[in-house]
């Protein structure tokens, strides 16, 4: 497969590249019976999976990786999401990577000392205290 970058691709990429390189790798793991995400560096990172139920059967359709690395800031390392619910996906429509960021920006509003959200890919600042 062949891959053109544009420029927002391009800082998509090196955002990733800078995320590994401070935090270290994600992987998903098993634990305690469920998924999990850590990074191969020293940091305790926490994961919010976005999950599809199909009557009984159950699968992740999505994950955000975020960690606490000030006391005032929640970084958003790395998001993933299966392709038919990315933008021009079959699910696009339900807009899954902006609500994950939303969910972040709800558990960030409920910790205490958290005042903005960095995206790092995008290298904005989102205030917490905003819905």
């Amino acid at each position: 497969m062949l891959l053109f970058f544009n420029q927002r691709q391009g800082r998509v990429r090196s955002g990733i590249l800078a995320a590994i390189e401070r935090f270290g790798a994600p992987e998903v793991v098993e634990h305690a019976g469920g998924l999990r995400v850590r990074v191969s560096g020293a940091t305790e990172v926490q994961s919010l999976f976005a999950v599809e139920r199909t009557g009984e059967l159950m699968r992740p359709i999505g994950v955000v990786v975020y960690v606490r690395d000030t006391f005032e800031r929640i970084t958003v390392l790395h998001m993933v999401v299966a392709d038919e619910y990315a933008a021009g996906g079959l699910h696009g429509d339900l807009h899954l990577p902006l609500r994950l960021v939303h969910a972040v920006r709800r558990i960030a509003r409920r910790t205490s000392g958290i005042r903005h959200v960095e995206l790092l890919y995008t290298h904005r600042r989102l205030r917490a205290a905003v819905a």
